[in-house]
Order: C-alpha cells, then structure tokens, then sequence
C-alpha cells in the first residue's frame, strides 16, 4: 500500500509547486489527490458531460491515461482516500488539503504567517516554507529543495 502524506497550507502559500517538485524531483511514483471546495464542471455539451450526466459512473480510456468520474464515491474523504490505497501502483499518495485528516502533514507557511494559526492541525511533520518565513525550514532554493523531499521520503518510509 502507498504511503500517503499531506501537504498543507493556505491559498497561495506554494502547495502545487512544492507538489510538482515531488513529481519531479525523484524517481519515485506517486498518486495525487487535490481537494478543491469548487465543483468539477463537466460541460453538458461534450460526450464526457452527457455520459456523467445520465450515469453513475464514467470511465474515459485513451493510450496515455484513464480518467474515472464517479457521481456515488464513499461518504467520507478518509474512505475515498482508502480506495487509492488500494488501487494505486505508486509508491507515495500526496493529498493536497483536507486538514481534518491524520496523515503525517508538510505545512506551508507564507512570510507573514506564525504556525499557531495551524494549532489545531493533527500529525504536522514539519512547517516549511518556499517563500522565506523564520518560523520554519526555509526550502526556497530548489537544492536545498530536492534535498528535504528525498530526505522526507525516506523518513517516512522509515516510519512505516
């Protein structure tokens, strides 16, 4: 089963590139889950959209990769998340977001914010910034950068 950690943060605080540096600067395989409070608009229009709009479930095929939408998923994220689990041939599952969740947690911080606006977060590892923040580890150089991912990643495989 792949090791699933989070990253969390506010908007803006660099998340989706500290996410595509994990994609990008190791040799691992991972999954992503991004969250996102807006809904997916699938055009009605399309083929795609007619097919999500009259099923339950749609599954798109091509060469390069398969999307699957799914109108019914399990209630809970902790329950979807688990689905991946299962499913998944990469070695890590990043989730971006969804702080109620206990996963081991990287938490981003801007330049003007204090870790006690993140008190009530579970399970953080680290508080790390990409932006210059004293009250963290600065990662802003993209050395410094691809070294605290691989070491990240080989603690929590340590951890496991």
């Amino acid at each position: 089963m792949a090791l699933t950690f989070q990253i969390v943060g506010h908007k803006k605080s660099g998340k989706t590139t500290l996410i595509k540096d994990f994609l990008t600067m190791t040799d691992y395989k991972f999954s992503v889950v991004k969250h996102t409070h807006l809904p997916i608009d699938i055009p009605n229009t399309t083929d795609t959209g007619k097919f999500f709009e009259h099923s339950d479930d749609v599954l798109l095929l091509n060469n390069e990769q398969t999307i699957h939408y799914e109108r019914n998923p399990p209630t809970t994220e902790l329950d979807k998340i688990k689905l991946i689990q299962q499913s998944t041939s990469a070695s890590f599952i990043i989730i971006e977001g969804i702080k109620e969740l206990d996963f081991p947690k990287l938490v981003l911080l801007k330049p003007d914010e204090a870790k006690t606006e993140f008190a009530n977060i579970t399970n953080i590892k680290e508080f790390i910034s990409i932006q210059g923040n004293k009250q963290s580890i600065d990662i802003e150089d993209k050395d410094t950068r691809k070294q605290f991912i691989n070491n990240f990643l080989k603690d929590i495989k340590n951890d496991r």
